[in-house]
């Protein structure tokens, strides 16, 4: 086969559209949860530590269609392979499609990548199907060459914006000038055609993630993943947070290659309006267009956050949104 069958476990929230959902884990304790739990077990546990209407579609949709195992940003969170392929194995037995995210890659990496790749590359061998490969570094596109059973898209890193949970206090101020904020912000390079065809015709990249970043986006054609609530706004290589564990001083940053995984428990807080968190080696922001109430603080009856719920699903998929990637962020940690 070409891929995996995600069978009859899921239902698609009626008169969404959508096709698919998923769910990230990108970090050790989602690792071991996932393999834990039965995908029932998990599906509900991560449905009920979500925020606004994010676990009302996981709910809906009862199990996801698609898992994303690794993490964008920071390497370190990559899973082990042992971890690895245990982790696949298993969503292969749940009947689930796999995605793999990598973050950049730094020298010494490459070539435990590239073994890595012609591993997993077996691995499609063996259960005669495909997975897909989020490429957050242009070196992992050029190892990607000639793997056909290795699908790669476009990652966070590479698809770039204006993502800011202060943009609204810019836009808001271009609007009294007469300017059209929307018109700067909606598009962004994947919006002209010439470099849609130059990434399929180079590196065979035809799906692109997206961010629910605070604004609406003009999407390309193509397959467009969105990922929410969460959206990140900065990366570092020199993490501030384990800068500060080790140090006590957030500027003192060095790369670290190996790490006791202090985001396990900690985070860095920021003001209350801003609804953003320091969370590993980069920030993220919540997008609160996802609330039940639009206010962010999570209320609504049960009929109206599911008339929102199938009205923000529908207006996704009108967008081009094919696929939802949902992601649990904050959960657990001290500030």
């Amino acid at each position: 086969g070409t891929g995996f069958k995600p069978g009859c476990k899921s239902k698609v929230p009626a008169g969404s559209g959508l096709t698919e959902l998923a769910l990230e884990i990108d970090r050790p304790e989602l690792y071991q949860a996932y393999l834990g739990s039965s995908l029932t077990e998990f599906s509900q546990k991560y449905a009920g530590k979500c925020i606004g209407i994010c676990g009302n579609i996981i709910l809906e949709h009862r199990v996801p269609d698609h898992l994303y195992i690794g993490n964008q940003f920071c390497h370190l969170l990559f899973p082990k392979e042992d971890v690895l392929f245990a982790l696949m194995d298993k969503a292969w037995a749940d009947g689930l499609a796999v995605t793999l995210s990598f973050s950049y890659l730094r020298e010494f990496m490459l070539k435990p990548i590239q073994q890595l790749l012609e591993t997993l590359n077996f691995w499609c061998q063996k259960h005669q199907t495909t997975v897909e490969i989020v490429v957050n570094d242009w070196a992992m596109a050029e190892m990607l060459k000639g793997k056909s059973l290795l699908v790669p898209a476009l990652g966070i890193l590479l698809n770039k914006r204006r993502k800011d949970p202060r943009l609204h206090y810019k836009t808001g101020t271009m609007e009294q000038i007469g300017a059209d904020a929307d018109k700067y912000l909606s598009e962004n390079n994947l919006n002209a055609d010439f470099y849609r065809e130059y990434l399929k015709k180079e590196y065979g990249i035809v799906r692109y993630e997206w961010e629910s970043c605070g604004y609406d986006m003009t999407l390309p054609p193509g397959k467009n993943s969105l990922h929410l609530p969460f959206y990140q706004t900065n990366t570092s290589q020199y993490c501030t947070l384990y800068a500060k564990c080790m140090t006590g001083e957030r500027g003192k940053q060095k790369l670290a290659e190996e790490c006791p995984k202090f985001c396990k428990d900690y985070a860095f807080l920021y003001p209350d309006h801003l609804i953003m968190i320091g969370r590993y080696n980069s920030l993220f922001a919540l997008d609160s267009r996802i609330f039940e109430d639009g206010s962010g603080s999570g209320t609504g009856t049960e009929i109206g956050t599911k008339i929102k719920t199938e009205k923000i699903l529908k207006e996704w998929k009108k967008a081009g949104v094919d696929r939802l990637v949902v992601n649990l962020l904050d959960s657990g940690v001290k500030r």
